[in-house]
């Protein structure tokens, strides 16, 4: 069978980049849909990534009017909106420098003056890059269904650029439409707004902000972002970068036993990239070379190949990526919209980085079916420290073991895998592992459990239920109009209650296509 042949049969099973294992449980959690890499491969720079709400040093404040045929955008009955489909980058938080704040979801009502509009509702739409999605799709579930009457219409308030975690994106029109209404700056407080007639508050621009509420009536709201741009959402408001240093991705993990056999690249170029798998002991393995012009590379589509591995690479429970690139082999990532991005300090000790760059990297897990032994190599023997936020550990260990051999054993008649590990060793081992590694999303000494508390994998750690908006469950409060803004999700940070080495993101390099 062909390589492209391989990869097609393969795609067939995959999810969120992953191949399904035992008893129906992926055997990845984080890594890019192949939906997405499909789309940045087709879109690379992302024509809409320059069109963002934000304006450098002011806030703003926009109401939806008409679409691009001059028709009237308001609810045209009563019925309860659940979520919204919204077309956004989002960014790491930083305090430091006052990035910390996010737009709102608003709605406004109509009065008895028909020019007059009031605001009833604004949403804050708190998304972190703990809530990354894989497919790049944001559909963010309010926090309580709202319910909305005849001649509502619908606005977003969009904080400053530079202080915005979260930023809206739009799309010109080509008519001279007026469209969407920008508050004027002296009235972007006020609650009543004249939106027509004579005096208006607002001044208006051709333009589609990339947002659509969902209603439990779907012919009560009509759309007015065109389906191929809602469809092609997750690429088209994402730049692609090339990155030459190495990061590490807690957040992109294994969760099975088993043997990588494909990995699927965005490549735009002859680009030799290491990928490497980080274990919870700390050792790391060299997964691949990737080298676009080698035998076992397929293109797919133009920039985009297919790697098949012909050596073992075993993975476990709890490995976790890294990328190894540099000025000449580079890797290349989405901007934005990713998870957060680490890489090793000068003692090995991992540091939060002020990025949340995507890789552009998905890979083809085989679980194991049969008994087998296999070795996990070390390219690490030194001493490990390692610094992290949202916790209080710090743990400084040594590792002396060269390689660990492992013996797995499948029982077949049940379905299930167990694991027998024996490693030789004289020294102690590392007591930093994934069940108290606070990265892995559990905090606490000895804890016996490595189940993620990234909300992006529907776990959180304080209730065992996704708190991840923009998968579509929430918790909390509507901010009434009268009311101070309500803090309604609370998602895990990086950069919590703990004093953290933070560095400003390396130079990238701009595509060169």
């Amino acid at each position: 069978m062909s390589s492209y042949l391989l990869l097609v049969t393969l795609l067939c099973f995959m999810s969120n980049g992953i191949l399904l294992g035992v008893n129906g449980k992926s055997c990845t959690e984080g890594f890019m849909d192949y939906s997405l890499l499909q789309g940045k491969a087709t879109d690379p720079s992302g024509m809409l990534r320059n069109n963002r709400l934000a304006e450098n040093t002011a806030a703003s404040r926009w109401i939806i009017v008409e679409d691009f045929m001059g028709t009237d955008i308001m609810f045209r009955c009563a019925t309860v909106v659940t979520e919204i489909l919204i077309g956004v980058d989002i960014r790491t938080v930083n305090d430091n420098v006052g990035r910390n704040l996010y737009p709102k979801f608003e709605v406004w009502a109509p009065t008895n003056d028909d020019h007059v509009y009031t605001r009833e509702m604004s949403i804050e739409i708190r998304l972190t890059p703990d809530n990354f999605t894989t497919n790049g799709q944001y559909r963010f579930t309010l926090p309580t269904p709202l319910s909305v009457s005849s001649g509502y219409r619908i606005g977003v308030y969009q904080p400053p650029d530079e202080r915005s975690v979260v930023r809206f994106h739009y799309m010109n029109l080509l008519t001279n439409i007026d469209e969407t209404g920008k508050i004027q700056p002296l009235k972007i407080n006020d609650t009543n707004i004249r939106i027509s007639g004579s005096s208006p508050d607002v001044d208006y621009e051709s333009w589609n902000i990339l947002i659509h509420p969902i209603a439990q009536d779907t012919s009560c709201f009509p759309q007015f972002v065109p389906d191929e741009t809602i469809n092609s959402l997750n690429y088209l408001i994402t730049d692609s970068y090339y990155v030459s240093d190495t990061r590490i991705f807690p957040d992109i993990r294994f969760t099975c036993h088993g043997i990588i056999t494909n990995w699927i690249v965005f490549a735009p170029a002859q680009v030799m990239p290491v990928i490497k798998i980080r274990h919870s002991n700390n050792l790391t393995t060299t997964a691949a070379t990737l080298n676009t012009s080698a035998s076992n590379a397929v293109m797919v589509t133009p920039l985009l190949y297919n790697f098949t591995m012909s050596n073992e690479i075993t993975v476990q429970p709890g490995d976790i990526l890294m990328i190894e690139s540099n000025a000449t082999n580079y890797m290349f990532y989405q901007q934005y919209n990713g998870p957060h991005n680490y890489r090793l300090g000068g003692n090995n000790e991992l540091i939060a980085l002020d990025t949340n760059d995507y890789p552009l990297i998905s890979v083809v897990v085989e679980p194991f079916t049969d008994t087998a032994t296999s070795t996990i190599n070390s390219t690490h023997v030194n001493t490990v420290t390692t610094v992290l936020p949202s916790s209080s550990i710090y743990s400084t260990a040594t590792v002396t073991m060269e390689s660990m051999e492992y013996s797995k054993t499948s029982l077949i008649s049940s379905n299930s895998l167990s694991l027998t590990i024996a490693p030789s060793m004289n020294t102690r081992q590392n007591t930093l592992t994934a069940s108290t590694n606070p990265v892995y999303g559990v905090t606490g000494e000895r804890c016996i459990t490595d189940v993620s508390a990234n909300p992006a994998y529907g776990v959180t750690g304080k209730s065992g239920i996704s708190a991840n908006p923009a998968y579509g469950t929430n918790s909390g409060g509507i901010e009434s109009i009268n009311e101070e803004s309500l803090v309604y999700d609370e998602p895990r940070t990086m950069y919590h209650e703990q004093e953290v080495i933070m560095m400003q993101n390396e130079a990238y390099g701009q595509i060169d296509l």
